[in-house]
């Protein structure tokens, strides 16, 4: 990207069960690198698991972020990422790439299981994340990857002067068409409401893209791809149904949380976030809570960035306690 090197620098990789950790952090988001820096600089004993090649969540398939503070210009994803990771490195925290398939939080001695093994821990911090919410539409799973897509930064590449349709009306759908705009010939912009939740400054520079054409109070009910001649979405406006054509479709509708590894293990709200205090904590003692999978109202870098320094605060407290 832009000539920029993104070297990987190499992880420690201790043995599971080897030791019981003071804090294990589990997922590598902004959330769970900051509560891994602030911990290296507590200087209690610290290991973040996560499963990817580098962390940094959701940041990593964003081109450039532009709301972060101490950046007058647009930062790489990827370069802020990388930049996180390696500060945390640089306290001598560890970092494992595995992917977690059990938690165990009863107790005072916390179990995660890995591909490798177990590792324990006296703490815990949840840093799990969200994924992209599905419409939920005849055809969506079965052409997932095959013209339906919840990243644009992934997958926009591919549909050079195409015809694409975005579903959504946040700032994420609003950013990402922009991003788009810069591949496709078309897209459809397509909210089931009468006006836009993304930010106005955000709204400005759609309404100023000739590429994009916006579609108010209409809904997708079925995306038909199966027939390579003719792919469409179907859709409904005034309560009429009618079909557009198009190469692909992108998904931007919000979150869901990544919930699935302690479920019923800690207190969540009906649609399942994290419920915490102000603190991080959750219900469980000595298991806490930050960024996208928490409960909460907004989910940015920033926001999950202040979650995870308060985490690492409680934490060790928790210990000291």
């Amino acid at each position: 990207m832009d000539g920029m090197d993104f070297t990987f620098t190499k992880t420690s990789s201790p043995k599971p069960g080897d030791k019981t950790y003071d804090v294990a952090i589990v997922g590598g988001g902004p959330g769970g690198l900051t509560a891994a820096l602030y911990c290296g600089r507590y200087r209690i004993d610290t290991i973040m698991i996560e499963k990817e090649i580098l962390s940094g969540g959701q940041m990593t398939t964003t081109e450039w972020v532009e709301n972060y503070p101490g950046f007058e210009d647009p930062v790489l994803g990827n370069q802020l990422a990388k930049s996180m990771e390696s500060q945390v490195q640089s306290t001598g925290v560890s970092i494992v790439r595995q992917t977690v398939t059990k938690l165990s939080l009863k107790g005072s001695i916390k179990e995660i299981q890995t591909g490798a093994g177990t590792i324990k821990a006296r703490s815990i911090i949840i840093s799990t994340g969200a994924s992209a919410r599905l419409l939920g539409i005849p055809g969506e799973e079965t052409f997932r990857g095959k013209g339906v897509s919840y990243c644009a930064t992934c997958d926009g590449p591919f549909y050079p002067d195409k015809t694409i349709a975005v579903v959504g009306g946040g700032n994420t759908a609003l950013e990402e068409s922009l991003f788009l705009a810069k591949y496709a010939g078309k897209i459809y912009l397509i909210h089931r409401r009468d006006a836009f939740r993304g930010d106005k400054i955000i709204q400005e520079r759609i309404f100023k893209e000739d590429r994009i054409e916006i579609w108010y109070n209409t809904v997708v009910k079925a995306i038909r791809f199966e027939d390579e001649n003719d792919r469409h979405i179907v859709f409904s406006k005034k309560e009429k149904e009618e079909k557009l054509r198009v190469d692909g479709i992108f998904i931007f509708i919000g979150m869901v949380p990544n919930n699935d590894l302690f479920k019923g293990a800690v207190d969540t709200d009906e649609e399942g976030w994290v419920i915490t205090d102000c603190d991080m904590k959750t219900n469980v003692p000595g298991v806490f809570a930050v960024g996208d999978v928490r409960q909460k109202n907004l989910r940015q870098i920033a926001t999950a960035v202040g979650d995870g320094a308060l985490a690492a605060y409680s934490a060790n407290k928790y210990l000291d306690e």
